[in-house]
């Protein structure tokens, strides 16, 4: 009876020249090689013997081809049996893995919808200030719209003590639009006023006309004569009075248009400034965050590199355990062939599970 030590199988080890199955196949190709050499065609016999030369080569290569067909089939069977192995191995993590795919995708879902609601919320929020916004400038430009020379007064002190107080801050991060609404109305607020107030000089002094020639008017019954050239003088300082309030209309409606040019520059300066400030806030920020979320994937990462280094020592424990399950006393002698081949076969599943074992704890993260 032969006794051998069971030893660890490593498929990566295998010398596919020590197969049996291919042991002396090398020697009989060059032999059938040496045995058929090149025929050179010149005549009939030349011709018959490159044939039975070529033969004898197919016959070599197709041998070789029948053989690989063969260790095919064995190595087909093994992988059936690892297969079957493996599909054993992952029955054990699959249902738990299963279960807590369900869990992740549970929660990812439960924090899906928290983040949605958020958002919704959010932008709830912003229409809330855009609106409260629109509201307060839409009154004072209504206000404006409607307003009347005797008013001027009583509307510039109502927008002074409520709209122009108002706490920009409230409307947090539209604080800028309502700014740029605020001068479009204290821009509008003068435009109008200006106007109004050159349609009432025009208006008292088309009135203070107006009296003028019903006094002259009445003058006229007296002096016939001197109420035609009064009439002419006046006429002549009418067209002069015209044309000086043609002239002062003129001068208050570019100063007017001056004005509003500069008032537009200087809003948009000021929007420009309060926007510069903004994005340079913003971008400080995202700069830390960065900075912060580098720092916490360092972090991480030590840690990480920390748990495996000191998971080394028990995978080491545990790897010389499994290793040091091997036989320690000789193969039993069993007479019965195939109970002996099954004994032979049952010694290399468990040699395999072993082996499978280290390779699990080995590459265990």
């Amino acid at each position: 009876m032969t006794t051998t030590e069971n030893q660890v199988f490593e498929i990566g080890k295998i010398q596919i020249d020590k197969l049996p199955e291919l042991q002396g196949l090398k020697e009989k190709q060059h032999q059938a090689v040496n045995d058929n050499p090149f025929v050179v065609i010149i005549d009939n016999k030349s011709y018959e013997d490159a044939k039975k030369a070529r033969t004898a080569l197919v016959t070599a290569r197709t041998g070789i081809q029948e053989q690989d067909k063969l260790l095919a089939a064995v190595i087909k069977r093994f992988r059936e049996k690892v297969t079957a192995k493996t599909y054993e191995l992952i029955a054990i993590t699959k249902p738990h893995e299963e279960k807590q795919q369900a869990e992740v995708k549970r929660w990812e879902a439960l924090k899906e919808a928290e983040r949605q609601e958020k958002a919704r919320m959010e932008e709830e929020r912003k229409q809330g200030l855009r609106d409260a916004i629109s509201s307060e400038i839409d009154k004072a430009l209504e206000k404006i719209n409607q307003l009347s020379f005797d008013k001027i007064e009583d509307l510039q002190k109502d927008l002074e003590e409520n709209l122009y107080k108002i706490d920009a801050a409230q409307f947090e991060e539209f604080e800028l639009d309502f700014n740029e609404r605020l001068i479009q109305v204290k821009n509008s607020f003068s435009t109008k006023s200006q106007n109004l107030k050159v349609a009432e000089e025009q208006r008292l002094e088309s009135l203070r006309l107006k009296e003028e020639e019903d006094r002259l008017a009445k003058l006229k019954e007296k002096q016939d004569a001197e109420l035609e050239g009064e009439r002419k003088r006046l006429a002549d300082e009418k067209a002069k009075q015209d044309a000086e309030l043609k002239a002062k209309q003129d001068k208050i409606d570019e100063e007017n248009k001056r004005l509003q040019e500069e008032k537009d520059r200087i809003a948009k300066q000021e929007a420009e400034k309060l926007a510069a400030e903004e994005a340079e806030k913003k971008a400080k920020e995202a700069a830390e965050r960065k900075a912060k979320e580098a720092a916490e994937a360092e972090a991480r990462a030590k840690a990480e590199a920390e748990r495996l280094e000191s998971l080394k020592p028990d995978k080491q424990k545990a790897v010389e355990f499994l290793e040091s399950l091997q036989y320690s006393i000789a193969d039993p002698e069993i007479k019965d062939e195939k109970l002996n081949t099954e004994f032979t076969r049952s010694k290399e599943r468990i040699q395999d599970a072993i082996s499978d074992s280290i390779s699990l704890i080995k590459n265990f993260k």
